[in-house]
């Protein structure tokens, strides 16, 4: 882990330890947020995204891989917000059959910072997406 992430998840720590109950649950207030595989994140990290989007209403969450998988792709240059999951043994539905021995930190995008996958060539077996083009167009002219 980076040093700059370590001090990321130091401040997010320290506001949310000083966070009243009456903000958590004015932030709680604003809706639950659920990830792109249609679970509802916990309170916790509810409050987490909340207090990273500046005034942002996220409503759909999901890490890098999982919007890959479901036909989207994180927009160039944006920024994540920070969320824990435990680790744990799970049961076939991917829930925590007790409590989670440990933590770890994770970046998730709302819906908003991701764009839909648009599936627009095959090159060498290879699907070449609408969001790739600009990039590959400007290798292929520095390499002409």
């Amino acid at each position: 882990m980076t040093e700059e992430r370590k001090a990321q998840l130091k401040q997010l720590r320290q506001r949310l330890a000083n966070l009243s109950e009456s903000e958590k649950q004015a932030l709680a207030a604003r809706g639950m947020i659920v990830t792109v595989q249609g679970r509802t994140l916990s309170l916790h990290n509810t409050i987490l995204v909340y207090l990273q989007a500046n005034g942002n209403a996220p409503t759909v969450v999901g890490g890098y891989h999982q919007w890959k998988l479901a036909g989207r792709q994180v927009k160039k240059g944006k920024h994540g917000y920070i969320i824990w999951f435990p680790l744990g043994n799970k049961d076939d539905n991917g829930d925590l059959v007790e409590s989670p021995e440990r933590f770890f930190s994770t970046t998730v995008f709302d819906i908003t910072q991701t764009e839909e996958r648009k599936e627009i060539a095959k090159q060498n077996g290879n699907t070449i997406y609408a969001s790739q083009e600009a990039h590959l167009q400007a290798n292929l002219e520095g390499n002409a």
